[in-house]
Order: C-alpha cells, then sequence, then structure tokens
C-alpha cells in the first residue's frame, strides 16, 4: 500500500488511527488466512449508509447500504425508454417517497446519495436518453433530505466505480477501457493510480456504425447500443429481455439458440469489437474489460469481439488485453451504492450537517 500511495508506513498507521476514532472504520480479528499473515482486518463502518437512485433497465432503483455494501433497502419502478416528461418525474417521486419513509422508519442518518442517470452530462438541461431534467431530480432530493450531499452521475461512470472498487488493485498494473453492455451499452477509461484519479466516462454506445441503421433510444439511427443492447438482443433472438438482464452463471451458454440465433449473436459481438477498435484508435490504451451478456457466452463472444477489434484498430489487435468480467447485470441498486461511498470517501467522509450548503453534483474523480 505505501509503494502506491506514496505514504509512508508511519504516516498510514495515523491515518488508520484517525479513521477508527471517527467510526468510518472498524477493525475485525481472524484467524490469519495462511501462516505468518494478518490477523486483524479493516473493514469501512457497518454503522454508516449511503444512498443511491438509479435509472437503469427500464427502471429506477432506490436503495440504502452500508459502507461494507451491505444493502438494507431496496426498491424499484418500472419507467419505459420512451416515457414522457412528467410520467418519469412523477415515478421516480413516488420511489424518492419510499426512500424517504425507509430512512425515516429505520432511524438512518444518510451520509450521501448518489443519482445514477444514462446519457447524464452536467451541460444538457434535457437528457437524450431520458425525458427528464437532472436539475429537477437533485432539487426535489434535497427537499427530502436536506442536507446530505449529492452527486449525479452518468450510468457508466457508476458501473465503472462499482467495477473499479469490486476488483480493488487486482487490475492495478495500468489503464484499460471498461466497458458494460446491458439495456445500455457505454464505456469508461479506468487508471486506479493515476495521479488525478480520473474515472472518464465515454458514450461508445452511441458511435454510429451505420446511418441507415436501426433507431436507438437517443434519436440517431445506427448506433452501437441498436445492436447489442439487451433490448436488441432479445428481440433479436426471441427471448425476454429482463431474462436476459438476470442472467448469470454462464446461463447465456445455455440458451437454445437456432443456428441462424448464434450466427446473429456473432454479428452482433463483432459489431462491438468494431466500435471497440475504433474507440481504441483514440488511445494508447491496450487492455479492454467488457462486462455486461456478452461475458456469459464465454470463448464465442471472446474471439467474435476480438474479431471485430482486429478489423478496426490500426495495427490489428495482437496488442490487445481482452477479458471478460462477471455479467455485472441486474445489480441495481448495489452500483450506485457503491458510487455514493466513493463519493462519500472521496469528500473526506465530512459529517451530512457540514455539507448542508455544499451540495456536489459534479464528478467527485475531477475534484
Amino acid at each position: 500500500m505505501s509503494s502506491k500511495t506514496g505514504l509512508t508506513d508511519a504516516s498510514i498507521s495515523r491515518i488508520v488511527a484517525d479513521l477508527k476514532a471517527e467510526n468510518l472504520i472498524q477493525e475485525t480479528r481472524l484467524t490469519a488466512p495462511y501462516q505468518g499473515g494478518p490477523s486483524a482486518f479493516l473493514t469501512l463502518s457497518k454503522d454508516r449508509h449511503v444512498g443511491a437512485v438509479e435509472f437503469s433497465s427500464g427502471r429506477v432503483h432506490v436503495g440504502v447500504g452500508s459502507l461494507t455494501g451491505e444493502i438494507r433497502f431496496s426498491e424499484w419502478l418500472d419507467l419505459r425508454d420512451d416515457a414522457d416528461l412528467e410520467t418519469v418525474r412523477a415515478t421516480y417521486r413516488r420511489a424518492l417517497h419510499q426512500l424517504t419513509d425507509y430512512v425515516h422508519r429505520a432511524g438512518i442518518q444518510l451520509r450521501q446519495i448518489a443519482v445514477s442517470i444514462p446519457g447524464y452530462h452536467e451541460d444538457l438541461r434535457i437528457n437524450p436518453i431520458i425525458a427528464i431534467d437532472p436539475a429537477n431530480i437533485l432539487a426535489d432530493i434535497q427537499t427530502a433530505q436536506p442536507g446530505v450531499a449529492l452527486l449525479a452521475a452518468n450510468s457508466i461512470m457508476t458501473r465503472a466505480v462499482a467495477h473499479q472498487l469490486k476488483l480493488g488493485v487486482a487490475l492495478a498494473d495500468g489503464p484499460y477501457l471498461y466497458v458494460f453492455v446491458g439495456h445500455g451499452v457505454a464505456a469508461a477509461l479506468i487508471d486506479d493510480f493515476a495521479a488525478s484519479g480520473d474515472v472518464s466516462p465515454c458514450e461508445i454506445g452511441h458511435m454510429v456504425l451505420d446511418p441507415r441503421g436501426p433507431r436507438c433510444r437517443c434519436g440517431h439511427s445506427g448506433c452501437l447500443e441498436a445492436y447489442v443492447s439487451t433490448a436488441a438482443v432479445a428481440q433479436a433472438i426471441g427471448v425476454r429481455e429482463q431474462d436476459l438482464l438476470s442472467m448469470g452463471g454462464r446461463q447465456a451458454g445455455r440458451l437454445k439458440l437456432s443456428a441462424r440465433g448464434r450466427g446473429d449473436l456473432a454479428t452482433r459481438l463483432v459489431r462491438l469489437g468494431h466500435a471497440l477498435g475504433n474507440a481504441l484508435n483514440f488511445t494508447p490504451v491496450r487492455r479492454v474489460v467488457v462486462a455486461g451478456w456478452p461475458a456469459e457466452l464465454g470463448d464465442q463472444a471472446h474471439g467474435a469481439v476480438l474479431g471485430g477489434i482486429d478489423a478496426s484498430l490500426f495495427g490489428g489487435a495482437t496488442t490487445v488485453n481482452l477479458a471478460f468480467s462477471n455479467a455485472e447485470l441486474g445489480r441495481e441498486p448495489a452500483a450506485g451504492l457503491a458510487l455514493a461511498t466513493y463519493a462519500y470517501l472521496q469528500r473526506g467522509a465530512m459529517r451530512a450537517e457540514e455539507l448542508a450548503a455544499d451540495i456536489v453534483t459534479d464528478n467527485p474523480a475531477q475534484r
């Protein structure tokens, strides 16, 4: 740890002591996992809580969890992609009421709330994916939970941060492109130990591959998302999208598909590879992690995606390290709660009352 952070062992010891005193972390003593191994383990406190409002997969999810990752409360309401502004606002207000009611009944003080929105950008007043004004959402949440710090972020940042926290330092040997393929499709550049700490979202899902292609929910035609999202794939292979979104444990590999269906999936995965190759032409990064439904197809997906990258990346794909993460589908609101925890810790774990006049609505990784 000291080699990665530039801190001395003595400095780390003092910081740990301060965090214990503030009840932000707690120490657990267990039998050492191996001879000579550690018997004292530090975890975040289970007595501090964060909340999340997550728009994802045709639903709005709300949740409350501890800093340790335990979900204490979770509910969701259906929300169609084509819902109008009034329907969207009425739906998330009902979800927010459920969140607020639970917090009051449980006597919990939230330290941070993360709001995850597909297509979110702080300069766009009206979201191109969901008919919503993010400023109105934040104002409603601030009214319902006064004094709680807020963070609004693009959904891919939510997924990327949750993925990053889950892996810890397992992928800490350089930057990588994280790609999520679910109801929405997007990517983010991640570098665990970059000096700036940036997690940089990029809307790869709305890269136009064919202007004459199928209509995308963003209003354009022929976007990558229109080919490889779970909505597009489910319709093509004749299954319910929610069945794809709830997959796990290589269930996709057990789907009974016709030869035509398997060929269709392969073609879509090659398109994903084309888009990734195009994206990699803009950056020296050559490590790619794909999460979502393709991760459940194993070697079949690996070959198709890598072939697409090879066809579009300058110099070919020989230097590309392509890996797949667990599907990470259906994790809402776990991903949003992970982002809230990340934001809270990035802000120095300040008390809620200290934040009453300092509501945050930007990317904490850029602060």
